[in-house]
C-alpha cells in the first residue's frame, strides 16, 4: 500500500515537472527588453486613448538604420600611417659604411688577410674564389663611387616616395592618412610603395645595370634586404581612436519628444514617425526601472503562460482524465507548444521586412492533437497556442487570430479522419482560414495590395507545410511515445492485416464470428458516442488466441464430433482459458497497441467456462471453480464491455431458430442482467441509458444479419 502510495506521488511529481518547464520554457521566448503592450505596425488605427510622454526621451533610430550610418561614416575613418625621417637619414649613414666596409674587405681579400667577419659580405656575392678574385682586380675606385652614388639614388627614390610597413592589399580602405610632425594629409594608398614593389623595383635596377653586374647584383640586395626599411609606420592605436571618434559622432536619435508632448492620438492612424515615437517611449519606460523591473517581468510572464495553460488544464483534469493520468500524452502536448512556441520566437527574432509571422505551423500542431486525441482537446489547444502566439510576437492580435481561426479549419478537416492521405486534404481549409483573415484585417488597416499578397504567400506556403509536418510528426509521435491514432485502428482494422489473414486462414469461423462483432459493437459504440474505431478493432482481435488450437472450439468445427470429447471437464477448460493468454502473446508479436490488446481478456473479464463447469458439476467430483474462471480483468471502458455483451450476445443469436425482435429483445436483457449481476461491468463506467441504448442498437443489428428472405418457387 505504502509503495503504492510512492509510485502515485513520483507519478504527480513527473506530472508536475513537465508542466513547470513547459511554462519556463515558454517564458524564455516571450519579448525581453521592453514593455509588453499590443503590436503596434504602420497603417493600424490607434483605438486607445491618446498617449501622453510621462517625461521627456529620445526618439531612436532603428538599430538596422543606425548600423548603415555606422557604416558609411566609418568610411572615412581612414588608416593612420606616421613618416619616420630618422629612418631615410639613418639608411643614407649606412650606405657610406657598406661601402667603405666593402672597399677593405675586397683589399684584404687580394691580400689573402681576410677575416672572418667580412666572409658574410664577400660570398654574398655567390662566386667562387677565383671568379672573384679576378673580378676585384678589375675594380678601379671608380667603382665605390658609382656603388654608393647607385645605392643613394635608389633609396632616395623610395624614401621620397614612401614605404609602406604593411602591404597594400591588407589596407581595407583606398585612401590613407599620412602624419607628419602632428599634420594629416589624406593620399591614396597607391602612391605609395610596399614591401612587394621594393622586390620589384631591385629586379629592374639590376637588370639596368651595364656593368660588374653580377657584383652589383649582390651587393644590391645584400644592403636593401639588410638595411632599408618602412619609413611610413601603421599606428593602430590612432586608427581605432579615429573609428570610434567617427562612430561616436554618429547620432542614436532622430529628435525628441518632450514631457506632456502627445505621442499619438486616438483614432490616428500610425505612420513610420508615429511607431518611431511609441517604441522609443516603451523601450526607454523599460530602461528606467531595468535592474528591478527584469525579475518582475519574467514572474510576471511566467504567470501570464501559467494562467493560460490552466485553462487547458482544467479542461483535460474535468473531460479528459486518461489524458490527464498519462504522462506520455502530456509530454505530447507539452512538446507541440513548445516546438509552436519556439516558431514564434524564432519569427519575431527574424530581420527581414517580410511577413514571416505567417510560418508559424499553429495548423500543424492543431492536427496533431486532433488526430493523437479528439477534436475537441485540438480545438482548445489551438485557442490556447494563438493566444501564447499572440504573447510572444508581442500581443500581436492579428495573427492570433489568423492562426486561431485556420487552426481550427484545420481540426475540423481531420476530425473524422480515416486515412493519411486525408490529411493532406486539410490545406484547402488552412489556406481559406488564412486567406480570409488576412484579407479582413488587410482593409481594415487599408494594407497595399502588395501587402496582402505578401502574407498571403507567406499563408500559402504554411498551408502546403503544415500536412506535410503532420504526416512526419505523427510517425514520430506514434512511434516514439507508443501512442494508437485513430489512423492505426483504421489501418488495423484492413482484413489485409497479416494477424487477421492467419485467423481466416486457421479460425475462419471465429473470423467469421469476430467480423459480425466488430459491425455489431461499431453500432453501439455509436449510440453511445464511445470510441467507434477502437471498438470495432478490438472486436476483430478479441479471439485472435483461437488460431493456436482453432479446433477445440465450436465455431471452427466442421464435424460433428468434438476434440473435447475424449477431454476431462477441467482439461477442456484449461484449453479454452488459454486462448486468452496466447492471443496477447499473438497480440504483442504483431505489434498491436495496448489498447487493443486490452479487448482479449477484458471481452471474457473474470467470467467462468459454464459449459464445461455444468459438465465438471455432474460427475459429483470435488472441483475448485477457480480453475474454470478467465484471469480478467474486469472492462474498464465503455469499449471493452460492449465487445464482451456483444461477444456473448452474436454467439448465443446463432443458436435462435426463430429471429424476432421480443426473442432478440429477451436474450440481451438476459445477457446485460447476467453480467450486470456477476459485477462484470461495474468498472466500466456504462449507465442505464447507456445500455439500453446498446440494447437497441443490437436489436436493430441482428434483425439486419438474420432478417427473412424469400422464398423462390422451384423450377
Amino acid at each position: 500500500m505504502k509503495s503504492k502510495a510512492a509510485k502515485k506521488n513520483y507519478f504527480h511529481l513527473i506530472r508536475f515537472s513537465v508542466i513547470m518547464v513547459t511554462i519556463f520554457v515558454i517564458t524564455l521566448f516571450f519579448p525581453k527588453n521592453e514593455i509588453i503592450d499590443k503590436e503596434i505596425k504602420v497603417g493600424d488605427i490607434w483605438t486607445s486613448q491618446d498617449l501622453i510622454a510621462q517625461f521627456s526621451f529620445p526618439v531612436l533610430k532603428y538599430q538596422d538604420e543606425y548600423e548603415k550610418e555606422v557604416t558609411e561614416a566609418l568610411k572615412y575613418a581612414l588608416p593612420i600611417f606616421e613618416l619616420d625621417e630618422n629612418i631615410s637619414i639613418n639608411v643614407e649613414k649606412n650606405i657610406k659604411i657598406f661601402v667603405d666596409d666593402f672597399r677593405k674587405d675586397v683589399k684584404l681579400f687580394l691580400e689573402n688577410k681576410i677575416n672572418t667577419d667580412s666572409i658574410s659580405l664577400i660570398y654574398s656575392l655567390e662566386l667562387d674564389s677565383i671568379k672573384l678574385k679576378e673580378q676585384f682586380l678589375n675594380l678601379n675606385q671608380n667603382f665605390y663611387s658609382e656603388l654608393e652614388i647607385i645605392l643613394k639614388t635608389f633609396v632616395g627614390g623610395i624614401y621620397s616616395k614612401g614605404y609602406l610597413n604593411l602591404n597594400k592589399e591588407n589596407i581595407d580602405r583606398d585612401s590613407i592618412y599620412v602624419r607628419v610632425k602632428n599634420r594629416e594629409s589624406k593620399f591614396s594608398k597607391d602612391n605609395f610603395y610596399d614591401a612587394s614593389d621594393i622586390n620589384i623595383l631591385i629586379e629592374e635596377m639590376v637588370n639596368n645595370l651595364k656593368f660588374n653586374q653580377e657584383i652589383f647584383s649582390s651587393l644590391l640586395k645584400t644592403f636593401l634586404k639588410k638595411f632599408i626599411q618602412p619609413n611610413l609606420i601603421y599606428n593602430e592605436n590612432d586608427t581605432i581612436l579615429s573609428r570610434e571618434e567617427a562612430k561616436n559622432k554618429v547620432s542614436k536619435n532622430v529628435g525628441i519628444v518632450l514631457e506632456n508632448e502627445r505621442i499619438v492620438a486616438k483614432h490616428q492612424k500610425i505612420t513610420e514617425d508615429i511607431k518611431r515615437k511609441i517604441d522609443s517611449y516603451r523601450k526607454k519606460i523599460f530602461e528606467r526601472g531595468e535592474k528591478f523591473d527584469t525579475v518582475l517581468q519574467f514572474i510576471g510572464k511566467f504567470l501570464h503562460i501559467s494562467v493560460i495553460l490552466l485553462i487547458l488544464g482544467i479542461y483535460i483534469y474535468l473531460f479528459r482524465k486518461k489524458v490527464y493520468n498519462d504522462i506520455s500524452k502530456i509530454l505530447i502536448i507539452s512538446i507541440v507548444i513548445i516546438l509552436i512556441s519556439f516558431l514564434a520566437y524564432i519569427s519575431s527574432r527574424i530581420e527581414i521586412d517580410l511577413p514571416v509571422e505567417y510560418l508559424i505551423f499553429i495548423p500543424a500542431a492543431s492536427m496533431l492533437v486532433t488526430i493523437i486525441f479528439d477534436s475537441r482537446l485540438g480545438f482548445y489547444t489551438t485557442v490556447i497556442i494563438s493566444l501564447i502566439i499572440g504573447g510572444i510576437r508581442g500581443n500581436d492580435y492579428t495573427i492570433a487570430t489568423a492562426n486561431l481561426i485556420a487552426g481550427a479549419l484545420a481540426v475540423y478537416s481531420v476530425r473524422d479522419i480515416k486515412n493519411r492521405s486525408q490529411i493532406f486534404r486539410s490545406l484547402l481549409f488552412i489556406l481559406l482560414g488564412y486567406l480570409t483573415t488576412i484579407l479582413a484585417f488587410g482593409l481594415e488597416r487599408y494594407s497595399t495590395f502588395k501587402e496582402i499578397g505578401n502574407e498571403s504567400i507567406f499563408a500559402l506556403a504554411n498551408s502546403i507545410i503544415s500536412p506535410v509536418l503532420t504526416y512526419g510528426l505523427l510517425i514520430f509521435f506514434e512511434r516514439i511515445f507508443n501512442v494508437t491514432t485513430d489512423l492505426t485502428l483504421v489501418e488495423l482494422a484492413d482484413f489485409n492485416h497479416p494477424l487477421l489473414q492467419e485467423l481466416r486462414l486457421k479460425a475462419p469461423g471465429t473470423f467469421h464470428h469476430s467480423v459480425n462483432m466488430s459491425i455489431l459493437s461499431e453500432s453501439a459504440a455509436k449510440a453511445i458516442e464511445a470510441n467507434t474505431i477502437l471498438t470495432k478493432v478490438g472486436a476483430l482481435y478479441h479471439d485472435v488466441g483461437k488460431i493456436v488450437e482453432p479446433n477445440y472450439f465450436i465455431e471452427n468445427l466442421r464435424e460433428e464430433k468434438s476434440e473435447h470429447e475424449d477431454l476431462d471437464p477441467e482439461h477442456s477448460a484449461q484449453i479454452i482459458l488459454n486462448h486468452v493468454e496466447e492471443g496477447i502473446e499473438l497480440a504483442r508479436k504483431y505489434k498491436l497497441p495496448e489498447e487493443v490488446i486490452d479487448f482479449i481478456p477484458m471481452h471474457h473479464g473474470t467470467t467462468q467456462v459454464q459449459y464445461f463447469l455444468s459438465i465438471a458439476k455432474k460427475t459429483k467430483k470435488q472441483i475448485d471453480e477457480d480453475k474454470f474462471k478467465y484471469p480478467g480483468p474486469k472492462p474498464k471502458s465503455k469499449e471493452t464491455a460492449i465487445v464482451m455483451l456483444a461477444d456473448a450476445v452474436e454467439s448465443m443469436s446463432r443458436n435462435l431458430e426463430i429471429v424476432n425482435e421480443s426473442i432478440l429483445e429477451e436474450l440481451i436483457d438476459d445477457v446485460i442482467r447476467k453480467r450486470s449481476f456477476e459485477g462484470q461491468l461495474d468498472d466500466s463506467n456504462l449507465t442505464l441509458r447507456d445500455l439500453k441504448k446498446i440494447k437497441e442498437s443490437f436489436i436493430n443489428t441482428l434483425l439486419g444479419f438474420y432478417h427473412q428472405r424469400i422464398e423462390y418457387p422451384e423450377s
